[in-house]
């Protein structure tokens, strides 16, 4: 059985159900099935926490993602700092609403195996991310 939750998400900020079949469409395109995804919105302590605990890292981050995937099947849980979240849709003059959906596909990227440590890599992941934003926008804008 497929499961795709959001956790805390602030209200009314995404459609999850686009979202969902959105996020679905991309892990078909590149063979892989989800079996359970979670996103976890979470404060800046909390992220901190798991940032310092399970990665080792001091440093601050928007997202975590924990990939438990067995093959092609996509089991994995994803955290986002609320806080960095909107910070950083002021600092690169995004719509909270676009940050938070880079955020929800960039820890699906990684769960397909797409990485973001070179500048290369970063760019086909900014790519992916663009690829998705649009995907999403364009079903929420059929709906109006």
């Amino acid at each position: 059985m497929q499961m795709i939750k959001f956790i805390s998400c602030p209200s009314d900020l995404i459609d999850k159900d686009v979202l969902k079949e959105t996020i679905n469409h991309f892990a078909d395109k590149d063979g892989f099935k989800i079996k359970k995804l979670e996103y976890n919105f979470v404060d800046i302590k909390q992220m901190e926490s798991l940032n310092n605990n399970f990665l080792n890292h001091k440093n601050d981050t928007d997202i975590i993602t924990f990939d438990y995937s067995e093959g092609k099947t996509i089991i994995a849980e994803v955290f986002i700092s609320t806080v960095m979240m909107i910070d950083n849709a002021q600092k690169y003059t995004q719509s909270v609403e676009n940050e938070c959906i880079r955020l929800i596909s960039h820890g699906l990227f990684h769960c397909l195996g797409y990485k973001d440590k070179s500048s290369k890599e970063k760019e086909i992941m900014r790519k992916k991310e663009e690829e998705f934003i649009f995907a999403v926008s364009r079903e929420t804008n059929q709906d109006v």
